[in-house]
């Protein structure tokens, strides 16, 4: 492929290309003596929106790349490369240029419109015909569009044009309100991907697919664990059978839900990991890799939220057995602290006001000093861990009247493991019936965190008695 470029004196040119959600570098081509720059490939590039990327300032020039017809000649001007576009040999790219030049002249005449209209605030008659003339032209435009869709079926820049269309929901009747809204959301929810062949590689390779998918699962359905699953679920569903994109959305949803920040979206992660990693679906991971990614999915399953805590059997200062499920209380706070952590340190008057603040609502706090024997010194052997575990808490404030106090020492509950307890302060809260509703909080967001919980759950009990 080659491109002539007027009013470009720079003697290189970089070709790019989209891939997901990143423009990459593929190529570098100098000026020739006719003043083209020329691309060569021994083999055929993979189908999708290409760029030329012009120096210094790194602005770009967007083309269509398909499976076929790759040897082809584009000529315009650097500063205007739409209105300014001849091709050829392709017929894909005289498509989408003339497409781009007519988006510019009907972008124009409705910018025109709109300065008008600002004008015009004061006389309701004029600006009601300006308002019919903006939705004459996106009416023009949506006839352009399925045109060029229906006339070129088989190009790629019918297949750029049409992903680029929202699907256009239909009037539902009834007479109440928030129902048609609700019944128009599910429609356009079933409906999203009707333009939109997600299973393409060329599409994968274009500036489309993956802001499209990240919207559906990010946007489009309520953002519950749940929910977010079905979504990944339906992409996924619709992507199996295109190894390329597969494997791309597979990474992404693993990696995306590895790195949440957000509270409870562990959940999602561990839905991936389990249904489509550990069940054979990533061949394309090593064996060392694939275990570390499933051993994390099994230790966060259990403690996931909804799920019921493990129930865990620590000492108190006596070192007598107490078990987290014997605490009777509306709502218990689990806090696993230890003594030498500077982030406990920081948390612990938080924790104490919260106690202070909710000791007469029927919410406890079930406290973990993290320290155990390791053999290792004499700094580790049990009466010096269990002096370090009370002196702590006592420096801490965490009294006895206002905190559940415990430890163990030999870690014969396993709730390190229970609670994937790999750093502190980790603070859990559970409900009456011990099941997680909330998890992995700052110590400074506890009271607030709490307020809302016991909201919701008020508001969840007066729905459920309301049905």
């Amino acid at each position: 492929m080659r491109v002539k470029l007027d009013n470009y004196p720079e003697k290189e040119v970089v070709l790019g290309f989209y891939y997901g959600d990143k423009p990459y570098v593929k190529d570098t081509a100098e000026i020739d003596a006719d003043g083209y720059f020329t691309f060569k490939a021994d083999t055929l590039l993979p189908c999708g929106v290409y760029l030329f990327v012009l120096k210094p300032d790194n602005t770009f020039i967007q083309f269509l790349l398909p499976e076929e017809g790759q040897q082809f000649t584009l000529i315009t001007d650097a500063k205007d490369p739409v209105n300014k576009m001849k091709v050829k040999g392709s017929e894909d790219n005289r498509l989408f240029y003339e497409y781009l030049a007519y988006l510019n002249r009907q972008r124009a005449a409705v910018d025109s419109i709109r300065t008008k209209l600002e004008e015009l605030k004061g006389n309701p008659t004029d600006s009601l015909r300006l308002v019919r003339q903006s939705t004459e032209i996106d009416r023009q435009v949506r006839n352009y569009q399925q045109a060029l869709i229906q006339k070129h079926p088989k190009t790629m820049c019918a297949k750029i044009v049409k992903s680029s269309l929202e699907p256009e929901i239909p009037e539902f009747e009834g007479e109440d309100s928030k129902e048609v809204q609700l019944r128009k959301y599910y429609w356009y929810r079933d409906h999203y991907f009707d333009n939109l062949d997600i299973a393409d590689p060329c599409l994968l390779r274009s500036p489309l697919l993956h802001p499209k998918v990240d919207n559906f699962v990010n946007k489009v359905v309520p953002q519950h664990p749940d929910s977010i699953n079905v979504a990944i679920d339906t992409v996924v569903e619709r992507i199996k059978n295109s190894p390329e994109v597969y494997k791309y959305f597979l990474i992404h949803f693993l990696n995306t839900y590895a790195k949440s920040n957000i509270v409870g979206m562990d959940a999602c992660y561990v839905h991936v990991a389990q249904k489509y990693y550990c069940n054979g679906g990533a061949p394309w991971v090593k064996e060392e890799d694939l275990e570390k990614i499933c051993d994390n999915a099994r230790r966060l399953e259990p403690i996931l939220i909804g799920k019921t805590a493990p129930n865990i059997y620590v000492r108190d200062k006596n070192n007598r057995l107490v078990s987290l499920w014997d605490v009777d209380a509306d709502y218990t706070v689990l806090f696993f602290w230890a003594p030498d952590c500077g982030h406990c340190k920081k948390a612990a008057p938080h924790m104490v006001e919260f106690a202070q603040k909710f000791k007469d609502r029927n919410i406890k706090v079930f406290n973990v000093c993290t320290a155990v024997v390791t053999g290792k010194d004499d700094a580790d052997t049990p009466e010096k861990v269990h002096k370090t575990c009370w002196d702590g808490a006592a420096e801490k404030g965490f009294d006895e009247g206002l905190f559940i106090n415990t430890y163990d020492p030999y870690l014969q509950s396993r709730y390190k493991q229970l609670y994937d307890i790999q750093s502190t302060p980790q603070i859990f809260i559970l409900d009456r019936k011990h099941e997680i509703l909330m998890k992995r909080i700052g110590a400074d967001k506890l009271i607030e965190v709490m307020e809302d919980v016991i909201r919701f759950q008020e508001e969840r009990r007066k729905n459920a008695k309301g049905k």
